[in-house]
């Protein structure tokens, strides 16, 4: 596979584990650099580790929690930084936690909205201006598929989905 990624710049949030993992595994190994993120400064290490020594590529891991405004803005601003550039932001960071709505306290919900939905957000919000100054660049959301199919069962994650799904439309 020729994805022809050579001297460009990934950011792939939720990038130590799972998904976001695999996604900057091929993005390196594709000729991209990459930066990585995530809450566990551990585990991102031991991944940025991992696809280095696969990849032969360079992995930044800047350990982050895209709940917080700072860490997101930390993530994109240092990434931009130490490459220069950003050309793919990928947002894949989070989960909501699922249940139904009597059992789900406003916690909950708040805790599904802010890394699920407002981490997109800030991620996109601080990478959005760099990438429009260097003349253009790419943003993927990951996104499930609750958000078009109900499910009394995953309302929390129907309604983040729902929202980042929306978001998207709106910047394509």
């Amino acid at each position: 596979m020729d994805l022809q990624l050579g001297g460009k710049v990934a950011l792939v949030t939720g990038g130590s584990l799972g998904i976001g993992k695999g996604i900057a595994r091929v993005l390196a190994c594709e000729g991209a650099e990459v930066a990585i993120c995530a809450r566990r400064k551990d585990v991102l290490e031991a991944t940025a580790d991992e696809i280095r020594r696969e990849c032969g590529r360079a992995v930044l891991a800047i350990p982050a929690d895209l709940t917080r405004r700072e860490d997101a803005e930390n993530f994109v601003r240092g990434a931009a930084r130490h490459f220069g550039r950003i050309d793919i932001l990928v947002n894949n960071a989070g989960s909501a936690p699922g249940g139904v709505l009597e059992a789900l306290d406003e916690d909950a919900w708040q805790q599904g909205l802010q890394l699920k939905f407002m981490g997109y957000v800030r991620c996109l919000r601080a990478a959005l201006p760099i990438m429009k100054q260097q003349g253009g660049g790419r943003v993927v959301n990951l996104i499930g598929n609750d958000g078009v199919k109900d499910s009394y069962w995953e309302i929390v994650p129907g309604a983040c989905n729902a929202a980042g799904q929306n978001l998207t439309k709106a910047l394509a």
